[in-house]
């Protein structure tokens, strides 16, 4: 048996959300499926078989708990030591727990050690001292050049637009109108900000009369074109934390429109930025040590319990 951690690239990335479900499925959910803006990777004793995605990267045992450690613990992030990727894992391993894949006991304890390795590396290194999250630094840059009380738009229903939206309630006092691809979503996350929520295809209402949109999803294409900013207020601001973009190119050219790209975003975060490196090869000496001692109990824990191979399976008829 062994620990496996895979990343993945979808064959066609319109199919996102129903691979992403059916990786959670398949052998009774034995997979942690993280799925953000920047990654689709998972882990577990199973070994996903299917025509859906190609594998891009794979880690065993000691690498694939050290890589998930690494990502939980920022050291894997655009912006290094950004906390908002460990809320990410927390989110994939409680969705995990959900779907009765706590069952095995075993694979439960191993992702709650990663979660605690995490903390530790974060804890001891300091690697998240002065540093902003990414939602907090797209955040600052929308409302620094927009009017307080002006309607705000997000676009995305994700954790990371979830933080956005958080962040936006918290500190600002505008109205948050919330657009995803999944209006339930939408609306789930418009309710925890006092906000009104919709699916992508209403846009063009939702933009009427908003002052700044913060963009964060998952899409392969654009999802924001001119024609659905033709009500917006002007001035304009958007910030555009998609990667590939979430605005089309002729967005970019439009009057009185101040557009904010993700590069733009991070460098807002270059300050203290060698700081953070030398905490970062801190926190990572702590989780590749932690990560042998791991394999080497991990190995013991499975010579007494007599389990050998992880089990295989295919999720195709998940798919359909």
């Amino acid at each position: 048996m062994q620990l496996t951690g895979y990343s993945l690239e979808l064959v066609n990335p319109i199919e996102r959300e129903s691979v992403v479900q059916a990786l959670r499925r398949s052998a009774g959910g034995s997979l942690l499926v993280l799925n953000t803006c920047q990654r689709l990777e998972c882990f577990g004793f199973a070994k996903p078989r299917f025509d859906k995605v190609r594998v891009l990267a794979e880690w065993k045992n000691a690498e694939a708990f050290e890589r998930l450690s690494r990502i939980a613990a920022g050291l894997e992030s655009r912006v290094l030591g950004e906390l908002e990727v460990l809320g990410q894992v927390r989110e994939a391993y409680r969705q995990y727990r959900e779907l009765d894949a706590a069952n095995d006991a075993l694979l439960d304890r191993i992702f709650q050690d990663v979660l605690t390795l995490a903390r530790k590396a974060r804890r001891e290194s300091g690697i998240d001292q002065k540093v902003t999250s990414l939602s907090a630094l797209a955040s600052q840059a929308l409302l620094s050049r927009i009017n307080p009380g002006d309607p705000i738009a997000v676009v995305g229903s994700g954790s990371l637009a979830g933080s956005v939206a958080r962040y936006l309630s918290e500190r600002g006092k505008s109205p948050i109108r919330i657009a995803g691809r999944c209006p339930e979503n939408a609306m789930r996350l418009a309710l925890r900000v006092q906000g009104f929520g919709c699916g992508l295809d209403n846009l063009v209402s939702l933009f009427k009369d908003v002052s700044g949109i913060i963009t964060a999803t998952a899409a392969p294409h654009p999802v924001v074109y001119t024609s659905h900013l033709a009500q917006a207020k002007r001035p304009l601001v958007v910030v555009d934390l998609g990667a590939p973009p979430d605005c089309a190119k002729e967005v970019l050219a439009l009057p009185e429109l101040t557009y904010i790209g993700l590069e733009e975003v991070e460098g807002q975060s270059a300050e203290h930025k060698n700081e953070r490196e030398e905490r970062a090869r801190a926190a990572s000496r702590i989780i590749r040590e932690r990560s042998q001692a791991w394999a080497l109990r991990f190995r013991k824990t499975l010579t007494q319990s007599g389990r050998s191979r992880p089990a295989e399976f295919k999720c195709d008829e998940q798919l359909s």
